[in-house]
C-alpha cells in the first residue's frame, strides 16, 4: 500500500504535467554540464553534458521578496516535477545547472528540495536569466 509521501509525489507529478497532457505545467529541460579531472594531454578536463526532460511551473517572486542580493529583479521560481518524461526520478538540480523553460534559459541559483522521509516530492528552484 502506498504511503502518504508516494501519494504526494504522484499528486505533484499530475499537477506539474504539461498542459497538453492535462496538467498545469510546461515542458522543461534540465541541463547539467560537468568537467572531469584535469588531463594534460587535452589541456583540461573532459566535459560531459546531460539533459533531463521533464515538466514544471514558473512563478514570479513577489516584489517584497526581492532584496537585490539573494533574490534579484527578474529571478523566477520554477517548481520541477519529481518524475521525468521517461518515468525515472528527476535528479536534484544543483547550483549552475541550466533550465530551458518556455523558450528561455535560466541558471539555477538555489534549490529547495521537497524531500519527505527520503521521497523527493518535487523541487523549488530559484533561477536567473
Amino acid at each position: 500500500m502506498p504511503d502518504i509521501y508516494d501519494r504526494a509525489k504522484a499528486a505533484v507529478t499530475r499537477m506539474l504535467t504539461p498542459r497538453s497532457k492535462g496538467g498545469k505545467g510546461l515542458e522543461l529541460s534540465l541541463v547539467r554540464v560537468t568537467t572531469g579531472e584535469y588531463d594534460p594531454e587535452i589541456g583540461g578536463g573532459q566535459v560531459t553534458t546531460e539533459q533531463f526532460d521533464g515538466s514544471g511551473l514558473r512563478q514570479s517572486y513577489r516584489q517584497q521578496d526581492i532584496d537585490g542580493s539573494l533574490i534579484k529583479q527578474g529571478d523566477v521560481k520554477i517548481l520541477i516535477s519529481p518524475v521525468l518524461f521517461d518515468g525515472t526520478d528527476t535528479p536534484q538540480p544543483v547550483t549552475l545547472d541550466k533550465i530551458t523553460f518556455d523558450g528561455d534559459t535560466y541558471t539555477v541559483q538555489h534549490v529547495d528540495p521537497w524531500d519527505y522521509a527520503g521521497v523527493a516530492v518535487g523541487f523549488s528552484v530559484q533561477a536567473r536569466k
